[in-house]
């Protein structure tokens, strides 16, 4: 039991022991001062101040002071001081002035004693000027003054300037200094040049001490300024020399300097600069106060040297002063110099470097624990273990505990000091930990990765690493000198447990931990450079993945210039969905690299871009006036950002003290330049600034430059543009051009003017005037039209410009021309009358100008003065007294009575008019119509009516007007999108009747805006035009108007309507017909203009179903059913029509027959090989079998010809298309080749009389031939059926007799004799009735189904195809022109021409072509009735 009681006791208190073992203790450590106070502190009498003095060390360091090298006891001084607890720093409550001194602290504990720097602890104070009267000083405007000012005592050093005090009320003004009045380095004040203004109203000049420390002033006595002279003017003094910096001057590196050199003289001399080291100024030495002041920020040894300040002027010779600036250095720690605390272990050694800079060459003094090192008695000193190998290097060898301590290194010359407190540990102590391994560490793959181990000892401790319990040797294994351990390229297979052994001679110890490794982030979608114009968005994209174990952690955000992008930044928004980075309104500052990151916490990619935003530059900056001297300036810049576009060029403008609020271009710089020299102007203050200019814009205006004034002078230019106003008689009117202040030079600016008669010596008057803006003068002459000599001057102060003075010759005031200055051969030549243009002729003595009272001008017609295209009729006029002169009045009115006059002028007057001269302008082109606008807007049409053209002050009555000179009007119209206006069409027919004012435009789109044009139409062409824009209606519901069917044949019938032009009705029409039982209808061309529709290429017999459809172009009416019936032989019952059906029935008998024999004969084979087999006679070949594949002939196809069903863009169209060709290409080859066999067929069994017959009713080239009647009454209204004659009037034609031949042999006897005559001519004039235009394609109007005839319609959209063509272009003699053998109807003798304008009845209003014929032939073809010869109205128009 007793031993089981003892296990357990072992077993708890071992990890107890162990628990202490991993308890760190902090080593002995000597004393260190952390916060240093200030070398220099000011106090104030009874405010509290405080030293500073804090020190680190272990055990916690003791404090002590000394004052003037002798132990300081805060506790003896009545309470007032206090030490802060914690800290060596001391707080005086109420300092006296015993209490000044040099205070140094020390920390100290029992391995050493740390000290501070020497403080300089001294009172603040200032005293007063000492008093007295203030002065008065005299001096001669224009020479210099200096004002002396010996500053009190004061600590610290008292800060000086110059004031202007009220006696009043004691108040002071701060002087603004500048290259005038200016102050030196020691406080004594400067005015350069006296003026009257320095005077300031009796008030002294005052000195002023400011210490800001005593927050108290103090001021000298006043001086008062008193200039000697009351003439108002100031002398002119050259240059010479007031103040400068001593000849050598003294400067220590990295402090500020400042030379100044103080020139008098009047005007104020400018001061320059001059050294070997580079230009002045530059980024570290700038000039102030004129150039009077050369300050140097940070001197460096760079700036030694000499230094001239000079100054030149007009009237003197240059001043200069040599300044020679001679640089020093305080101490300065050197690289690696500075020595540092070192902590050793025993039997180590340890050595201390000090090493400092300077000029002159500071001295080193060494000190141990606060003792200077002659006088230590340390124990390493006493067994000479401690060894100075030099001033700058002390080692101790052999190191044992007791060897602490802190060590001072003092490094000094004559401008200052470096010091340094450190000190030397020696410890001896086990290994422990610092810092441990983490218990649990996740890592990603493909990153470097540090196991912390950082462990304390004396001596240092041997880290040793072990991975599970293998030891770690190398590879992308590597042990760090503070003991962690890295990984470089962390895989997965590096997780695992990781333990940290740590040893030296006093012991060991250990840690471990465990890693995990993940697999590494990637980015899938990387972004992409942007480069954005200022103002636009700019969007990055950017996605990745992770482990799966992380992907809870997975997050995604932007830096920008490798700073995070927070969610303040409102321009720059992070869309969460697909983690893009969009910057709304871009900026240049918004250029930059931006990276999108993605981490899990683990670790992180980056991918970046680069956003280029281009803007507007930035204005330059530094922007400095080099030189201002002799009226020139001298401006230097530094160039601002370009922001990604680069800068093209510079724009610079100035103010003056005469304009302040407005900045005037003066040049222009490259891009390249940083300094310009302007020419300015005596008398005026300049500042500048400038602007950048790239290919964005402008950029915003830099800071001005300083006021460049530039010195008073004469005016360097008299007054321009002095000229003669002779509007006044008897007056000599003088006017010029005011000069503006910036020209005047100085003060008392005038204009001197001066008159005098011409060719006398004597000047009529002497005129001054002071008001520089006046610019005219009356001067009273009592004379006409006579010659002066005038000058004006401009004169300042400094008296008259010494510019050269031209007189000017000006003269008196003009009048009007006598009574004998009149032109009376004035006249018109009516042979160069045109319809807009006259051309007149006239002469004049150009010598005759004694009562012209003035300056000949020219001629004036009216209110129009002839100065250009008005010349000699005869050429030159240089040896011609009287001179004929021919001028062409343009832009008259056509066909108008007009009236002309011409007078003679000067200047401003002009003489009686010549005699009146009348013409007439030829005839020409109309003007607008007036008053256009819609009676009625339907959805589909508008009705339009106008008033004809007004013609003013017309030679023919009004009455005649339409008759004689109008010969109708055209329409055209285009639709109307926004601000696009579509393709003009045009209305097809135009008006041909003049006294017609209104009309129908059909044929257009519902709800569609269209701009309407009317032009009236002369002879010589259209007039102006007129417009306006409608709106049609929106598609509706329509009724359909009344229609009949007329002249029904075998094939063809008339459908006739009513055409109503309301909203009610449509007046689109076109015919729908199927065969009376079948589903599929048919349709006809639309009509646009006629009231009819005539259908052809019908089957014989046949009952159809007919009704009449009307359209908008959005919807469809259609009326009622009707029934009719073709006359002639159904199909179904011709022999012709089944004959096909016949031979195939036939063949199959046959072939079941022959079938039926083979297979008995077979049956029936004898088996014996002798016998022979019977063979049957090969059958006699059915002649029918040579056109089986014709057998279609005779079958009516239910889609033949048919159209597009319904109503659709393709089928609303307003062409008419005249050959309405139905039948599929089958049936009509096969009726051609019917029709050859035929001729065939006839001549072999002679039955010649009948073909014979038939033939002469064709021509050659197969086309029926045009009996007389036709001739007489036919025109080219009807050309469509004109060509269907050859097909329908053929079948008609075709008896029963004709049917009953149509046997085997007239397939058979069927060849392509008919084909071949069938040549060009014909398929031409087949097809130009169609094509009416150069791009038509046949092969898309005539396809396999017959579909494309009806897809004639605008290539530019869903409008009517023939709103473009006029009707004039649709002549027959177009569609024949390639048909020698046809000569159109115009030509022929018997055809009836459309009667001409004068007689024609007052009903005729419209083409022929669109009436409806009365009687129709049978196969379709209209009759003419020529006992109705009064034409019907078109419902067109």
């Amino acid at each position: 039991m007793s031993r089981l009681f003892l296990i357990c006791v072992l077993v708890a208190v071992i990890p107890k022991a162990q628990l202490q073992n991993r308890t760190r203790t902090l080593p002995n450590r000597p004393p260190n001062i952390y916060v240093q106070p200030e070398k220099d502190i000011y106090y104030k009498v009874d405010e509290s101040v405080e030293i500073q003095c804090i020190a680190g060390g272990v055990p916690a360091p003791k404090y002590n002071w000394t004052r003037n090298e002798r132990p300081f006891d805060t506790s003896g001084n009545d309470n007032r001081m206090v030490i802060l607890q914690d800290s060596g720093t001391i707080v005086m409550n109420k300092p006296r002035p015993k209490d000044e001194g040099i205070f140094q602290c020390k920390a100290y504990n029992h391995l050493g004693v740390s000290t501070s720097i020497n403080i300089n602890f001294r009172q603040a104070m200032l005293e007063d000027f000492p008093y007295g009267k203030d002065e008065t000083v005299t001096v001669i405007p224009g020479h210099s003054v200096k004002l002396r000012c010996t500053p009190p005592t004061s600590i610290p050093k008292a800060i000086i300037s110059w004031h202007i005090r009220d006696p009043r009320t004691q108040a002071t003004t701060a002087i603004n200094l500048d290259k005038r009045i200016t102050m030196d380095l020691e406080g004594r004040l400067y005015i350069t040049n006296v003026k009257m203004e320095d005077h300031q109203d009796g008030k002294p000049y005052v000195c002023m001490a400011q210490n800001l420390k005593m927050r108290k002033n103090s001021f000298s006595h006043g001086y008062i300024i008193a200039p000697s002279s009351n003439s108002g003017t100031s002398d002119n003094v050259a240059p010479h020399l007031l103040w400068s910096t001593p000849n050598e001057l003294f400067g220590v590196i990295g402090q500020e300097l400042r030379i100044k050199c103080i020139f008098g003289g009047n005007p104020t001399p400018a001061v320059h600069w001059e050294n070997k080291n580079g230009t002045i100024p530059d980024n570290r030495r700038t000039l102030s106060l004129g150039g009077q002041q050369l300050y140097i920020s940070d001197l460096q040894m760079i700036d030694r040297g000499s230094y001239t300040c000079y100054t030149t002027s007009a009237i003197g010779q240059r001043q200069q002063r040599n300044i020679n600036v001679i640089v020093k250095s305080k101490p300065y720690w050197l690289e690696d110099g500075k020595p540092t605390d070192i902590e050793r272990g025993v039997g180590e050694k340890a050595t201390f470097i000090c090493r400092a800079g300077g000029d002159p060459t500071p001295d080193i003094q060494w000190y141990i624990n606060g003792v200077k090192f002659k006088d230590a008695r340390h124990v390493t000193i006493r067994d000479g273990r401690l060894i100075k190998r030099d001033d700058n290097n002390i080692t101790v060898i052999d190191l044992r505990v007791g060897d602490a301590m802190v060590l001072q290194c003092n490094a000094s010359n004559t401008f200052g000091y470096v010091f340094a407190d450190f000190y030397l540990n020696v410890l001896k102590e086990r290994p422990q930990f610092i810092k441990r391994p983490l218990k649990e560490l996740k890592v990603a793959e493909n990153t470097d990765v540090h196991l912390t181990c950082q462990t304390s000892g004396k001596p240092d401790p041997i880290i040793t690493w072990f991975r599970g319990s293998q030891q770690i040797t190398g590879g992308r294994y590597q042990i760090q000198p503070n003991g962690d351990l890295l990984i470089q390229n962390v895989v997965l297979s590096d997780a695992g447990n990781f333990t940290c052994e740590a040893r030296n001679n006093e012991g060991w110890d250990s840690d471990w931990g465990v890693m995990i490794v993940r697999r590494s982030t990637r980015i899938e979608q990387r972004p992409k450079d942007l480069e954005v114009f200022a103002g636009t968005d700019a969007k990055f994209t950017c996605s990745g993945t992770t482990d799966f174990e992380e992907v809870s952690k997975l997050r995604v955000y932007w830096m920008k210039d490798r700073k995070e992008i927070t969610q303040s930044n409102q321009r720059m928004t992070t869309n969460v969905q697909d983690n893009s980075l969009t910057i709304s309104g871009t900026i240049s500052r918004d250029s930059g690299f931006y990276t999108c990151v993605i981490t899990n916490e683990l670790d992180k990619q980056e991918a970046s871009a680069i956003l280029t935003v281009k803007d507007r530059p930035e204005p330059p900056v530094d922007v400095h006036k080099k030189s201002c001297i002799n009226n020139t300036a001298t401006i230097t810049w530094t160039k601002g950002g370009f922001n990604n576009a680069p800068i093209q060029y510079f724009t610079i403008e100035y103010n003056t003290s005469v304009e302040a609020d407005r900045w005037v271009f003066a040049a222009t710089a490259n891009q390249s330049d940083n300094t310009i020299t302007l020419k300015l102007r005596p008398g005026v203050s300049y500042s500048f600034r400038l602007l950048a200019t790239n290919k964005i814009g402008i950029s915003n205006p830099s800071r001005h430059s300083e006021i460049c004034t530039t010195d008073t002078s004469k005016p360097y230019k008299n007054p321009e543009n002095v000229r003669g106003v002779g509007d006044k008689p008897g007056y000599l009117v003088i006017e010029w051009t005011p000069m503006p202040p910036i020209d005047h030079g100085g003060r008392n600016f005038r204009y001197i003017l001066k008159i005098s008669k011409r060719g006398n010596v004597v000047v009529d008057e002497v005129k001054t005037i002071t008001n520089w803006r006046q610019s005219r003068y009356e001067f009273l002459s009592n004379d006409v039209y006579t010659p002066y000599n005038v000058t004006i001057q401009a004169a300042n102060e400094h008296q008259s410009s010494s510019v050269y003075l031209k007189p000017n010759i000006i003269y008196s005031g003009e009048s009007k021309p006598g009574p004998s200055m009149r032109i009376d051969n004035f006249v018109v030549d009516n042979a160069g009358l045109a319809e807009n243009a006259a051309t007149f002729y006239w002469s004049w003595d150009v010598n005759n100008d004694a009562q012209l009272h003035g300056k000949f001008r020219g001629f004036k017609r009216e209110d129009e003065i002839l100065e250009k295209d008005m010349k000699p009729r005869y050429g030159s006029v240089k040896k011609r007294s009287i001179v004929e002169y021919t001028y062409t009045l343009k832009n008259l009115l056509p066909f108008t009575i007009m009236e002309a006059q011409m007078c003679l002028m000067n200047t401003y007057y002009v003489s009686g008019p010549s005699p009146i001269v009348s013409f007439v302008t030829n005839k020409g082109v109309p003007g607008p119509v007036e008053k256009l606008h819609p009676l009625l807007i339907a959805s589909n049409f508008l009705e339009l009516t106008w008033e004809r053209p007004e013609l003013l002050n017309s030679p023919i009555q009004d009455a005649d007007l339409t008759n004689s000179y109008l010969k109708g009007y055209d329409v055209g119209f285009q639709t109307v999108k926004g601000l696009e206006l579509g393709q003009m069409q045009e209305m097809d027919p135009q008006i041909i009747d003049p006294r017609i004012t209104k009309c129908v435009l059909n044929g257009l789109t519902s709800n569609q805006k269209y701009r309407v044009y009317m032009w009236a139409r002369t002879e010589n062409g259209r007039g102006e035009s007129s417009f306006i824009e409608i709106t049609t209606a929106k598609s509706s519901a329509m009724d359909v108007p009344a229609f009949s069917i007329r002249n029904v044949n075998s094939t063809f019938f008339n459908l006739t309507w009513t055409m109503v032009m309301s909203k009610k009705y449509g007046t689109v029409a076109f015919a729908e017909y199927r065969i009376k039982g079948t589903s599929d209808w048919q349709l006809s061309a639309q009509q646009f203009s006629k009231s009819w529709i005539g259908v052809n290429k019908l089957q014989h017999g046949t009952s159809y179903e007919v009704r009449l459809a009307v359209t908008n172009g959005g919807k469809t009416s259609k009326g009622n059913i009707e029934v009719i019936k073709t006359t002639g032989i159904s199909a179904a019952y011709s022999l012709g029509n089944n004959f096909a059906w016949f031979i195939g029935l036939i063949l199959s008998v046959l072939i079941l027959i022959a079938l039926s024999t083979y297979i008995v004969l077979m049956y029936k084979k004898h088996p014996e090989p002798k016998r022979k087999q019977y063979t049957a006679p090969p059958r006699r070949r059915v002649q029918y079998e040579t056109t089986g594949s014709d057998s279609r002939q005779g079958i009516v196809h239910k889609s033949s010809g048919s159209l597009n069903k319904g109503y659709d863009n393709y089928t609303y169209s307003d062409r008419e298309y005249p050959d309405d060709r139905r039948h599929d290409d089958a049936y009509e080859k096969d009726y051609n080749r019917g029709y050859r066999d035929d001729d065939e067929r006839y001549e072999d069994d002679n039955t010649d009389n009948y073909y014979s017959e038939e033939k002469g009713r064709y021509d050659d080239d197969g086309y029926a031939r045009r009996q007389p009647q036709y001739d007489e009454k036919y025109d080219d209204r009807n050309d469509d059926r004109y060509d269907d004659r050859n097909d329908d009037r053929y079948d008609d034609r075709r008896d029963d007799r004709y049917d009953d031949r149509h046997d085997d042999r007239y397939d058979d006897r069927r060849d392509d004799r008919y084909d071949d005559r069938r040549d060009d001519r014909y398929d031409d004039r087949y097809d130009d009735q169609y094509d009416r235009r150069d791009s038509y394609n046949d092969d898309k109007r005539y396809s396999d189904n017959d579909t494309g005839r009806h897809k004639d319609y605008d290539r530019h959209g869903d409008r009517y195809s023939d709103d473009n063509r006029r009707y004039s272009d649709r002549s027959d003699e177009g569609r024949y022109a390639e048909d020698e053998s046809y000569k159109p109807y115009s030509r022929r003798n018997d055809y009836d021409r459309t009667p001409s304008y004068e007689k024609r009845p007052s009903s005729y209003t419209e083409d022929v072509d669109l009436r409806e014929p009365a009687k129709f032939d049978a196969d379709g073809y209209p009759i003419d009735d020529k006992s109705s010869k009064s034409p019907v109205k078109s419902s067109f128009v």
